[in-house]
C-alpha cells in the first residue's frame, strides 16, 4: 500500500480533527492518540504553504481555543507528545513513533502558534504553572525540556530530518511571543522557562547541536519527494494515511523552493537553477532555523545581570582541534568545543547572508577563541572578500547589513596582524569590482578601496553621518600598516580629500548666503554639515599623515599622488583644525617636490624611482609626532535595543513560518519609539578611543560619532 493523500480541503471533514477540538475530554491513554495521529500534516516549507494550511485549520483552532480550558486537549496531546519522542529517542531508527511524533509536535505547533498570536500567552498560562500545586516543574518547562532532547538525541538522517525541521519551528513560534506581545521579553513565562528553568548542561549541547546543524548545512534529503503548491490535482496534500510507505521512509513533503528533487528553485524574484549558490543555501532548512534560534536565544537578556546561558555558551566555545587555551576577557572553563575550521569554512560561504553576518561579528566581537583563530588564518581573503561584496553592493542590501560588515572590519581593523597580513595577499580577477579593472591589488589595498568608496558614496547620496564614522576609524586603524598601496587606492584617498574640500567650500558659501536672512534653521544647519565635513576632513588627513610617518617607504604611490594634487592643500594650510596636521604633509611634498625639481628627465618611472630613493633618505624626525590612530568598538549597555528587532525581521522574512502583520507587534512598537524620538540617539567616545555603538530602536543600526584625538 501507498501514501493515501487528501486536500487540505478534507480537514472540514476529518473526524479526527472534530473530536479533538470538541467539548470531549480525551485521556492521554485514549487509542484515539494513535489514529489521530497515523495521518500527517505535511511539512510546510514556504510561508505561502505555511499560511495556506493555517487558514485551512482556522475554524478547529477557534473551536480549540473555546473548549480547551474546559477539555484540556491541548495540554494532553503535549503528554502524548512528550511520551512519543522518549519513545523516539530511544528506538531511533523506528519510522513509524518518528512518524507519530512529527505528527503530534506539527499539531501542537500549530496550536501554540495561533494560541501565542491571538492572545501572546494568556492561553498558555496554566502550562506554566507547576502540576498538581507540588515542586515538579510545568508541563511548558517539560514540553521545552523535551524539545532540547529531541534535538540532541536523535541523529539527522532521512527518516528523522522533518521531526528535527519541526522540533525547531515549534520553538520559533514559542519564543515568537517577542514579536506578538505588548510587554518585554523580560517578563515572559516562555523566556522564563528558556534561560532560567533548564538544565545548564542541557542548555550548553542544546547550543552545540545548533552550531553543529549549521556547520553541517544538511540538504533537505532528496528521498523527500515533492507536493507542489500549484499541484494539479487540486491544494497540496496535507494528509495521509501511513502504509507500507512510512517504513520504507517514501515521504512526501514539501520542499522550500523544490518543484521536484530535481528542479528548479521558484522563488518571489523568479526561478533559481539547482547549479546556483541560491539553491543549495535556501534547501538547507534545518541550517536556516538553526542560525535563527541561536541568534533569538543569544540576543535576549544580554546583561551581565540575567546570565543569558546561551551567549555564554556561544560565545566562549573552543576548537575541538586544539588545546583551549584562556585569552583575555575569556571564561576560565567554556563550555563546549567545535570544530572551528569547518565553522569558518561554513561562514566564508554564507557571510553575504544577513545572518551569517550577524553570528560572524557576535563571535569576532565577543569569542576571544574564535576571533584569534579568524586572525590567523593564512587564508583570511575568503572570509574578508565576501563581507567588502556586501558592502560594495550597499545599494542592493539593507542598511543594518551594510552596518554590521562595516563593523565586522572595525573589528578586525583592532588587530596589527591582520592590518599587516592583508598585505600580503594578492588578489587576481575581480569580476565583481566592476567601477575599475585592479590587477595585482593586494586585499588590504581593496579593502581601503571598498571603504573609501563607501564614505565617499555616503557623502554624495545618502548623507548619513555616522556610517562613515565606522569607516574611518577602520582605516585609521590600518593607516600605519599600509603597504604598496595600489596606484587607484593612493589615487582615492587624495581624491576623497578633494571632494571633502569642494563641500566645505560650497557649505561655506551657503552659510555666507544664509547669514543675511532669518531662516536661523536652514542655517544651523548648514553650521552642523560643515563640522561634520571638517572632522571628516581632519581624520583623512590624519590617515595620510599616519601611513606616511610609519610606512613611508612602502607607499611611493601615495607620495607620487599628493605630488600631483599639492594643490588641494593650499586653502587650509592655516586653517585651524587642519593646520597642524597638514604641516606633516607639507614636509613630505616639499621634501620629494624638490627632487622632483632636479630631475632631467620626468617620466613616471623617472619620478617614482626617484621618490623611492628620497624616500630610503627622508629623515622621519622632521615630522611631528602625533598619537598613534587606534579604536575601538564596544557595544552599548542595552544592545538588545538594536538586535532584538533586528533579528525578528530576519526571522519574520526568512523562516518560512507565517505570522499575520496584525499580530506582530514589535515592529509598530518600534514606529512608535521613533515618532516619539525628538533627536536620533547615538553612541557616545568613550576614553581610550573606544567607538560605542547604540544599538538604536529609532532606526536599526549602530550608529557612532566620529572619533577624536
Amino acid at each position: 500500500m501507498g501514501a493515501q493523500y487528501s486536500s487540505l480541503n478534507d480537514l472540514k471533514s476529518n473526524e479526527y480533527l472534530k473530536r479533538f477540538v470538541s467539548e470531549e475530554s480525551i485521556s492521554v491513554n485514549d487509542p484515539f492518540w494513535n489514529q489521530f495521529l497515523s495521518f500527517r500534516l505535511q511539512t510546510s516549507f514556504t510561508t505561502a504553504h505555511s499560511k495556506l494550511i493555517e487558514e485551512s485549520s482556522s475554524i478547529y483552532l477557534q473551536q480549540l481555543e473555546t473548549n480547551n480550558p474546559k477539555t484540556n486537549n491541548y495540554g494532553t496531546l503535549i503528554e502524548v507528545f512528550i511520551r512519543l519522542a522518549s519513545a523516539a529517542r530511544e528506538e531511533c531508527e523506528d519510522t513509524i513513533v518518528t512518524w507519530q511524533t512529527y505528527s503530534a509536535l506539527l499539531i501542537l505547533r500549530c496550536i501554540t502558534k495561533y494560541l501565542i498570536e491571538i492572545d501572546s500567552e494568556q492561553n498558555l498560562h496554566p502550562y506554566f504553572l507547576s502540576q498538581d500545586n507540588s515542586n515538579r516543574i510545568s508541563l511548558m518547562s517539560f514540553f521545552v525540556d523535551t524539545l532540547f532532547r529531541t534535538t540532541i538525541a536523535i541523529p539527522v538522517e532521512t527518516y528523522s530530518y522533518a521531526l528535527h525541521l519541526e522540533v525547531l519551528n515549534t520553538l520559533l513560534s514559542l519564543l515568537s511571543i517577542q514579536m506578538c506581545a505588548k510587554e518585554a521579553a523580560l517578563i515572559s513565562a516562555i523566556y522564563s522557562i528558556f534561560m532560567h528553568r533548564l538544565d545548564p548542561l542541557l542548555i550548553s549541547e542544546f547550543t552545540r547541536t545548533l552550531l553543529e546543524h549549521f556547520i553541517k548545512q544538511t540538504d533537505c534529503p532528496s528521498a523527500l519527494a515533492v507536493v507542489p503548491l500549484n499541484d494539479s490535482n487540486g491544494d497540496s496534500g496535507t494528509l495521509y494515511k501511513i502504509g507500507q510507505s512510512v517504513a520504507q521512509g517514501l515521504w512526501s513533503v514539501v520542499t522550500l523552493g523544490m518543484a521536484s528533487s530535481t528542479a528548479s528553485t521558484s522563488t518571489a524574484d523568479g526561478i533559481v537553477p539547482p547549479t546556483d549558490p541560491a539553491y543549495d543555501l535556501r534547501n538547507r532548512h534545518l541550517a536556516n532555523q538553526s542560525i535563527h534560534l541561536i541568534l533569538i536565544l543569544s540576543n535576549h537578556f544580554t546583561n551581565d545581570a540575567h546570565r543569558n546561558p546561551y551567549r555564554l555558551a556561544l560565545l566562549h566555545f573552543t576548537d575541538t582541534q586544539d588545546t583551549p587555551t584562556n585569552l583575555p576577557d575569556s571564561e576560565p572553563l567554556p563550555w563546549f568545543s567545535v570544530d572551528y575550521r569547518r565553522l569558518y569554512d561554513v561562514l566564508c560561504q554564507t557571510v553575504h547572508t544577513d545572518q551569517s553576518t550577524l553570528l560572524l561579528y557576535m563571535l569576532l566581537h565577543r569569542n576571544q577563541h574564535f576571533k584569534a583563530y579568524v586572525i590567523s588564518r593564512t587564508n583570511i581573503d575568503q572570509i574578508v572578500l565576501p563581507v567588502l561584496r556586501v558592502i560594495y553592493a550597499a545599494t542592493e542590501r539593507n542598511s543594518h547589513h551594510i552596518y554590521m560588515s562595516l563593523i565586522i572590519l572595525l573589528i578586525l581593523s583592532e588587530d596589527d596582524y591582520f592590518n599587516r597580513t592583508i598585505h600580503d595577499i594578492k588578489l587576481k580577477k575581480l569580476t565583481w569590482y566592476t567601477e575599475r579593472s585592479l590587477n595585482e591589488i593586494t586585499l588590504g589595498g581593496l579593502l581601503v578601496a571598498v571603504v573609501l568608496r563607501t564614505i565617499q558614496f555616503n557623502m554624495t547620496r545618502m548623507r548619513d553621518k555616522y556610517l562613515h564614522t565606522n569607516c574611518l576609524a577602520a582605516l585609521a586603524n590600518m593607516s600605519s600598516q599600509f603597504q604598496n598601496l595600489h596606484t587607484y587606492v593612493s589615487q582615492r584617498i587624495v581624491s576623497l580629500f578633494h571632494l571633502l574640500a569642494r563641500k566645505h567650500s560650497k557649505t561655506l558659501d551657503h552659510i555666507q548666503q544664509q547669514s543675511s536672512t532669518t531662516n536661523v534653521d536652514i542655517l544651523n544647519e548648514y553650521v552642523q554639515d560643515l563640522t561634520i565635513i571638517e572632522d571628516v576632513m581632519r581624520m583623512v588627513l590624519e590617515i595620510i599623515n599616519s601611513c606616511l610617518s610609519h610606512t613611508l617607504q612602502h607607499n611611493i604611490n601615495l607620495i607620487y599622488t599628493l605630488l600631483y594634487n599639492k594643490d588641494i592643500f593650499e586653502n587650509y594650510r592655516t586653517h585651524p583644525s587642519f593646520q597642524d596636521v597638514l604641516q606633516n604633509i607639507d614636509t613630505i611634498i616639499v621634501y620629494f617636490a624638490d627632487k622632483v625639481e632636479k630631475l632631467e628627465q620626468r617620466s613616471t618611472e623617472y619620478v617614482k624611482e626617484a621618490l623611492e630613493m628620497g624616500a630610503k633618505q627622508f629623515p622621519l624626525d622632521r615630522l611631528k609626532k602625533f598619537p598613534e590612530l587606534k579604536f575601538k568598538y564596544v557595544e552599548e549597555e542595552q544592545p538588545e535595543d538594536f538586535f532584538v528587532p533586528y533579528v525578528w525581521t530576519l526571522v519574520y522574512k526568512s523562516c518560512n513560518l507565517y505570522w499575520s502583520s496584525e499580530s506582530v507587534l514589535i515592529f509598530k512598537q518600534q514606529q512608535q519609539q521613533q515618532q516619539q524620538s525628538l533627536s536620533p540617539e547615538h553612541s557616545r567616545l568613550v576614553e581610550n578611543d573606544e567607538i560605542t555603538s547604540h544599538n538604536t530602536e529609532r532606526d536599526l543600526r549602530p550608529d557612532v560619532e566620529k572619533p577624536s584625538q
